[in-house]
């Protein structure tokens, strides 16, 4: 049944129900606004996966990039595309501007055929397949076999669709029709690297030529975690298969260095759901991993995510420093919260015990910049929880960065914290299906004081131009200790020690003034105070102490900065671009605000 809160748009253009054509060629076209690529060559790695496997079994891809943030000219250009099928990856922030690329693509010529894949369907792709008929197909899941059995359907006289694992298509009567689930893929070393076709026209570093941008990669696919708000397991349960993949260590380092080989890549980001996944067997592969590297001696300085339950012996202790030792230089913490009753809510296999544990142990070996994924507001927050949450950023020096002390909860749809709300009616939905869910707080006290911080990057920029820096200079701060840029600390020591000592007095004080800000805010609504004063104090903080600090921590980047280019050393190893998400940049409403 199509949901009732959704209201389907009206459209003059019917689906293409002619299929028996020849298909030469795949256009896939990146619909993406500010804050969800990094840089103009990027391409989502669930597209460049698709075409490259696509390009083995001798179709023709070429990928398009079509910016929604620059203009209508950009959905004319993707609009003038010729090919014969078109795919799209859809997310919560583009699905109206690719259902618009798509509906100009019609517009011309209603025969062509239009594909439509990505994690964000998991929850609702049966409402889209029934709502929106510009879209002939939709795969489920991993889409590289169930793309590709497509086509070679396409390309027979007498297609079957209904032989498609993975794959929901339309009938004669155009009706929506779902095919059985597919198996998820377990041999990813069968698959080819991710297409990089424009990074060659990355911006380049005049010293040494390397790319001054952060690369995505993945070494694996899956996640073994069942946290209640993430839609990942969701995704993965509409296959039949293992829930996490992981790539060889042989096969990862050989990616590694065909980038820093052909493109000079130094800067990547690995974006595993968790670096060390599955326990102990995952820490020997991630441990293999870093061998490789080191052994290869590939030039790299390297983001990944982890886990705050895996980390639990000595040994691992050895493992952090393999993983410095080889380039991992940033590591984000999924800790979400400051207390067992959250923790347990949101579904986390860690307990607070091991919170404690594993950033005491990362914050005593000092090797990386450490930040952690935390969700400070959520819908059963109290204002003791909170309490416990900043108390928690306060101790282990993490209360600096506002990404983590302001951060409130985005409701997925489909996760099962969505179920668990929407049964309790507190979930308010959007007037289309690709508008973030609102829910209501179980205490209102706290859910006032949500409101206080909800959104601040939107409502005070000065914000995030400070967060933006703090993030820089702390990532090249620890890159500085990665082994590709030993002779630059070599050259700028003394200069390198002035400059990291007044980050880590400014990090602490402002942490400082943080948590300062937070108690108070939390007094002030427990003591029923005004709106007026509540913004009062915001405006005094987050637009004058923030806009204080902003020109001193800008000059002391750009003069460290300076140093290092006078002495023509390369930025490629080191200068890391902080981006935010359009979720961040566009206010989009998490809690119901009066």
């Amino acid at each position: 049944m199509v949901a009732t809160w959704y209201q389907p748009l009206s459209f003059d253009i019917a689906p293409c129900l002619i299929y028996n054509k020849t298909v030469k060629s795949i256009a896939l076209i990146n619909v993406v606004f500010d804050g969800d690529y990094q840089y103009d060559q990027e391409i989502p790695l669930g597209l460049a996966s698709l075409g490259a496997y696509l390009r083995v079994h001798n179709y023709s891809v070429s990928y398009h990039q079509c910016f929604a943030s620059k203009g209508d000219e950009q959905f004319d250009a993707a609009a003038a595309i010729r090919a014969d099928v078109y795919g799209f990856q859809l997310n919560m922030v583009n699905y109206e501007a690719t259902l618009d690329v798509i509906r100009r693509l019609k517009a011309t010529c209603p025969a062509r055929i239009t594909v439509v894949g990505g994690p964000f369907l998991a929850g609702i792709y049966k409402e889209i397949m029934q709502t929106e008929p510009l879209i002939d197909f939709m795969a489920l899941g991993e889409g590289e076999l169930t793309m590709l059995e497509l086509l070679r359907a396409l390309d027979s006289t007498q297609p079957d669709f209904s032989l498609i694992d993975g794959l929901i298509w339309r009938t004669s009567e155009r009706a929506a029709t779902q095919n059985r689930v597919r198996q998820l893929i377990d041999d990813l070393d069968s698959l080819p690297p991710p297409s990089r076709d424009f990074l060659e026209d990355a911006r380049r570093d005049p010293v040494d030529g390397g790319i001054v941008e952060s690369i995505r990669m993945i070494t694996s696919r899956g996640c073994i975690g069942r946290c209640k708000f993430c839609c990942v397991n969701m995704f993965s349960e509409l296959q039949k298969g293992k829930r996490w993949r992981g790539r060889s260590p042989k096969n990862v380092a050989d990616e590694l260095q065909a980038l820093s080989e052909t493109y000079k890549a130094r800067i990547f980001n690995f974006s595993d759901s968790s670096f060390e996944d599955p326990g102990e067997i995952g820490k020997a592969r991630s441990k293999e991993i870093c061998e490789q590297i080191i052994r290869r001696a590939i030039p790299v300085s390297i983001k990944i995510y982890m886990r705050c339950e895996t980390m639990r012996k000595q040994e691992d202790i050895e493992l952090l420093k393999l993983y410095k030792a080889a380039g991992i230089d940033v590591i984000i913490v999924g800790v979400e919260s400051g207390s067992d009753y959250e923790l347990q809510l949101y579904g986390k296999n860690a307990s607070l015990e091991d919170n404690i544990r594993t950033i005491s142990m990362l914050r005593e070996l000092d090797l990386f910049y450490v930040l952690v994924g935390f969700i400070m507001f959520g819908p059963n927050s109290t204002l003791e929880t909170l309490k416990n949450n900043i108390d928690f950023l306060h101790r282990f020096g993490l209360a600096d960065n506002l990404m983590q002390t302001a951060n409130i909860l985005i409701l997925v749809r489909g996760s099962k914290l969505y179920s668990m709300l929407k049964e309790e009616g507190r979930v308010i939905e959007g007037q289309r299906i690709w508008h973030t869910p609102k829910y209501l707080f179980y205490d209102k006290k706290a859910e006032r004081l949500a409101k206080h911080y909800h959104n601040l990057f939107v409502r005070y920029p000065v914000t995030r131009q400070l967060n933006t820096l703090q993030i820089n200079m702390s990532n090249v701060i620890t890159r500085m200790y990665n082994r590709m840029n030993e002779k630059i600390l070599d050259a700028l020591g003394t200069q390198f020690a002035n400059f990291k000592a007044r980050h880590m007095d400014f990090s602490g004080a402002l942490g400082q003034l943080q948590y300062d800000y937070f108690k108070e805010t939390i007094d002030m609504v427990d003591g029923n105070c005004t709106d007026e004063a509540l913004n009062e104090k915001a405006e005094q903080f987050f637009n004058k102490t923030y806009g204080h600090y902003v020109p001193l921590c800008q000059k002391d980047y750009d003069e460290f900065l300076t140093a290092v280019a006078e002495r023509n050393f390369s930025l490629s190893g080191l200068v890391f671009k902080h981006f935010y998400s359009a979720i961040a940049l566009d206010g989009t409403e998490r809690v119901k605000i009066a």
